[in-house]
């Protein structure tokens, strides 16, 4: 695999990884709501932190998909400026940064608003989470590089 090619997959995978842990699988968060069993102010939160969640996704995706553009314009050039990788993400970053930022102040009131059972669910979905974005690393490592791939957990809720 030629040095560009790898570059692109890197960069790739950076976007994947950094989607992925920037926001939990959205569709799960139905699941983890149910599991959860919350009080009208706790679902009124919870409510927020998920939109909040879904604003920095949707950042995210947008610029993805521009990095996306500027990425195969900057590779049909005869000699492509590869620096142009490092600007696309520092400007995918700094563009989330305020909308993360509203996303993990939500988050952080609606766990102080939870009890010991409650945490300990939100813990075991993050937790499965942060595995799933780990095997999809190790995925794309795999699919790039031919590394091992170990084998997945079952989830844990």
């Amino acid at each position: 695999m030629n040095i560009v090619r790898m570059i692109v997959a890197a960069f790739l995978l950076m976007l994947c990884s950094a989607a992925s842990a920037m926001g939990f699988n959205l569709p799960k968060l139905d699941e983890l709501e149910r599991s959860l069993q919350l009080t009208p102010p706790q679902k009124e939160q919870y409510d927020l932190a998920v939109g909040a969640t879904k604003r920095v996704m949707l950042s995210m995706a947008l610029a993805t998909m521009q990095a996306k553009e500027r990425l195969a314009q900057e590779l049909a050039k005869p000699n492509p400026d590869l620096g142009v990788l490092a600007d696309l993400r520092t400007a995918i970053i700094e563009d989330a940064k305020p909308l993360r930022r509203e996303a993990r102040d939500e988050w952080r009131k609606f766990y102080d608003l939870l009890d010991r059972d409650q945490v300990a669910t939100l813990r075991r979905f993050v937790d499965n989470q942060l595995d799933q974005v780990g095997m999809l690393h190790e995925f794309l490592l795999q699919l790039i590089l031919g590394r091992e791939q170990r084998p997945p957990r079952e989830p844990i809720y």
